[in-house]
């Protein structure tokens, strides 16, 4: 649908939210203006359009703007809550960099709520506006369903029940129409869109599709092709994107992050590897002090790790095992109390008095604060494996290394040692990975922290 890119209209929605953000600041300012002293409203100008640009920014990349495309209500108050989110904490982030006389903590923190409820009673009135249109037959574009079969059908259903859309199926064409009567059709119908769903079993038989595309291309209808290459996955995610040549692509994805989050997981890992690594500094000292002593070897205990898609990284811990460790896992095999590609036992002979209680605590794992900030893992993700885990993986398993891996996940938070099934752990790795936010990742986080207090599950 051409409407469906009407640039013009995104940038008047674009404007109204401009001015929406003023009118939240200006009314920001005189509520403040009653209670706490403040400095003109000017004087406050940075604060306005920092945080107006990022606002813009998550806003234009999560097409809030683009009220034509019937896809716009889909998720449309999560989408808000996050675009105000991202754009609060970086405004937030920006603005304390510069003098107190152009930022104020209750002004900002108002002004970012009333803001917020501006936008959500804009957004909520045009959602409404645009659905009564479109229920009342106004504004609708009228398209011919060229298929057969259960998805098909499954399409004119979802077309009937989400009137909202905006989408009416004028006419139903069966795969047995030839490219003779499909033009005819066309030529006789009004439509602004032609909906292709054909059955993988049809395009294995011979059905070709391209004389029928070609006609659209040349009577100037936009097709929509609904491809059956979907069937052959299970829960791969599928993107177009066009190649360096033009070239049209289709990506299939099991990972869905997004972007945007992204930065602010990468920014989040930094902030916290530098604080980590502060704490490493300053317990050094006593940490190397302590290992040394007590048995023989060096303080770090460094290990070839496996991280995303399969990308070899040296790992950093302080060392808890005495130095023959390694050779001594392949006797010990036999006492694995997990089932699958992982070694864990509670009372290893292996593992120093020291480390020990470093263990307990989980200050061994310090220095990994270093890969963090290397970018070679995340404070929150999967745990990294060996290559010898790796090479004991089943099929599935390989997905849990599809992404960075962390300090601590969902199943270090979720039972721990409790858990003694290693196809267990992958589950809830992939719970983490399918459903992945940021917010999860804090959520974790602070699960992390209550479980390192209670001192449970580490050994």
């Amino acid at each position: 649908m051409l409407k469906e890119h009407s640039e013009f209209l995104k940038q008047i929605i674009a404007t109204v939210d401009c001015l929406l953000l003023m009118a939240a600041f200006y009314l920001a300012h005189l509520i403040c203006s009653f209670y706490i002293p403040v400095y003109p409203l000017l004087d406050y100008w940075l604060m306005y359009i920092g945080f107006l640009g990022f606002y813009l920014y998550f806003a234009w990349t999560r097409k809030l703007f683009s009220i034509l495309q019937f896809s716009w209500m889909k998720g449309l108050w999560s989408r808000i809550i996050m675009i105000f989110l991202s754009a609060g904490i970086l405004g937030a982030a920006i603005l304390y960099m510069f003098p107190d006389r152009q930022h104020s903590r209750t002004l900002y923190v108002l002004f970012a709520g009333t803001s917020f409820v501006f936008i959500a009673v804009e957004k909520f009135l045009l959602k409404h506006t645009f659905a009564q249109i479109r229920r009342n037959n106004r504004n609708v574009t009228p398209i011919i369903l060229f298929g057969r079969g259960r998805r098909a059908a499954q399409i004119c259903k979802q077309l009937s029940v989400h009137s909202e859309w905006g989408l009416r199926v004028v006419r139903k064409v069966d795969l047995a129409v030839s490219p003779a009567e499909f033009e005819q059709i066309i030529r006789n119908s009004y439509v602004e869109e032609v909906f292709f769903c054909i059955p993988r079993k049809y395009t294995r038989n011979g059905f070709n599709i391209d004389s029928y595309l070609k006609i659209c291309e040349e009577m100037g209808r936009p097709a929509r092709v609904f491809l059956n290459i979907f069937g052959a996955t299970n829960f791969a995610r599928w993107e177009y994107h066009t190649f360096l040549d033009n070239s049209p692509t289709l990506i299939s994805h099991t990972v869905e992050l997004d972007p945007d989050q992204l930065i602010f997981k990468r920014a989040f890992d930094i902030v916290g590897s530098l604080v980590g690594i502060s704490i490493l500094f300053a317990t050094y000292p006593i940490l190397a002090a302590l290992i040394k002593l007590t048995s023989s070897g060096p303080v770090f205990f460094k290990q070839v790790r496996v991280g995303k898609n399969g990308k070899r990284f040296i790992l950093y811990k302080y060392r808890s095992m005495h130095i023959d460790a390694e050779e001594r896992k392949h006797e010990l095999a036999s006492q694995n109390e997990l089932n699958g590609a992982v070694f864990k036992m509670k009372n290893d002979p292996r593992i120093t008095p020291v480390g020990r209680i470093l263990r307990k605590v989980s200050l061994d794992e310090l220095p990994q604060f270093i890969n963090v900030f290397k970018g070679e893992m995340s404070l929150v993700g999967t745990r990294p494996p060996t290559p010898e885990e790796v090479n004991e993986y089943a099929k599935w398993h390989h997905r849990r290394i599809s992404i960075r891996p962390g300090l601590t996940g969902l199943w270090q938070v979720s039972g721990r040692n409790k858990i003694s099934d290693f196809d267990e752990i992958v589950r809830l790795d992939l719970k983490y990975i399918d459903s992945w936010s940021i917010w999860s990742d804090f959520t974790i986080i602070i699960k992390t922290l209550f479980v390192l207090f209670k001192r449970e599950g580490a050994y």
